[in-house]
């Protein structure tokens, strides 16, 4: 029976990632715990939703070799408030585990049988790639507040993936894009050339697994990335993840972002960010925050468009010399693209009143995000 002594730091961080993924609520209890087993000098730690699974390890000391599942929310909690470094589990009679400190500390938490425990899925590396694990953080952080949250949208309520060449004498690039139907969001980076990989068609990451990614990708280390049939995983030296994908096809997203950008003007972010925050203060609705917005000549004036309880103008500076126009869209959406982008100055292209405004950066390389017009009722 289980039998180890612990560094309490090393068990920590793998039951950390691994409380987003456990489902707290499922019928199926043993789904609740965590399956923690030795082989060698390692503990392995395993844990499952069964659309996302993770297995780490770490290094122990080992008196008996064993297996046990207990539940993962439970143990994080004891762990987490230990007061020593190292501390020792047993596995006891009738299935209970004993977490203590020489005499001085005891704990006893009823764990389960692993035999019907989901093992973790066998993965074939063929078609994957090295990449910076903060590079791939980074395309989930700038598109992943896009993405839908509706259920029944369930190809948007996610991130589609896919590599893109422009041609020959062009590197290789892994593109994510996001959008729930109003917006859209998308990022791409160059990725190392290797025969063989690649995301084509592409594939829908789901939006819990992106978010486990995000928690997954904490160092500067290189990790292995790739996609196996229907399933998304990642590889580090101690960890690694396997995602479901979702079983559904992603919008043509390229016949929504316009070729020409004829009609444009360009902002400092911070100055229009900070009064589009302010513009919104009357908005209770947290996803909606109509503004009509007035292009002059090196001006821009924003008005709040609800005004039931209130009204807000503010005129800004901004680069533009051509005719002015006028144009509406959701502040929500650009405050969010903005929080998101490493640029102090913005372009934006609205090429007419039915076109979608497009927001990029000088120095946001391959990232874009767009967001659909609104109509402008006349007040009469």
């Amino acid at each position: 029976m289980l039998d180890i002594v612990v560094n309490k730091n090393d068990i920590i961080k793998p039951l950390t990632k691994v409380q987003g993924i456990v489902d707290k609520k499922n019928i199926m209890s043993i789904i609740n715990n965590v399956f923690i087993y030795t082989s060698d000098d390692r503990l392995f730690i395993e844990a499952t939703d069964l659309e996302i699974s993770y297995r780490g390890s770490i290094p122990c000391r080992i008196s008996d070799q064993g297996a046990i599942t207990v539940n993962a929310t439970k143990l994080y909690e004891i762990i987490k408030e230990f007061p020593s470094d190292d501390l020792h589990l047993i596995e006891d009679e009738n299935n209970w585990v004993e977490i203590s400190l020489s005499d001085q500390l005891l704990f006893k938490i009823a764990g389960l049988q692993p035999d019907d425990y989901p093992r973790f899925r066998h993965i074939n590396m063929e078609n994957s790639i090295t990449v910076l694990s903060n590079k791939l953080k980074t395309m989930v952080n700038k598109v992943i507040f896009s993405s839908s949250n509706e259920d029944q949208k369930f190809a948007l309520s996610g991130i589609f993936m896919e590599t893109v060449k422009d041609n020959d004498n062009e590197p290789c690039k892994l593109r994510m894009v996001t959008s729930d139907g109003h917006r859209l969001t998308l990022k791409g980076t160059v990725i190392e050339d290797k025969i063989g990989f690649s995301i084509n068609p592409g594939v829908v990451l789901p939006k819990k697994g992106a978010n486990e990614i995000r928690k997954f990708l904490s160092d500067e280390e290189n990790i292995l990335f790739g996609i196996d049939e229907n399933f998304c995983y990642l590889k580090s030296e101690k960890d690694q993840l396997v995602i479901r994908l979702v079983d559904g096809k992603f919008p043509d997203y390229k016949l929504i972002i316009p070729e020409n950008r004829d009609r444009f003007f360009i902002f400092q972010k911070n100055i229009i960010y900070n009064a589009l925050k302010r513009i919104s203060i009357f908005y209770s609705d947290t996803e909606f925050k109509g503004v009509k917005a007035a292009v002059g000549k090196n001006v821009l004036e924003l008005e709040s468009l609800n005004k039931e309880i209130g009204e807000a103008r503010e005129i800004l500076p901004i680069e533009y010399e051509k005719e002015p126009f006028e144009f509406a869209f959701n502040a929500k959406y650009l405050i969010d693209a903005l929080s998101v982008m490493e640029s102090d100055k913005i372009r934006v292209t609205v090429n007419d009143a039915d076109s979608p405004c497009l927001v990029e950066g000088e120095d946001d390389s391959d990232f874009l995000a767009l967001i659909m017009p609104m109509t402008i009722l006349d007040d009469e």
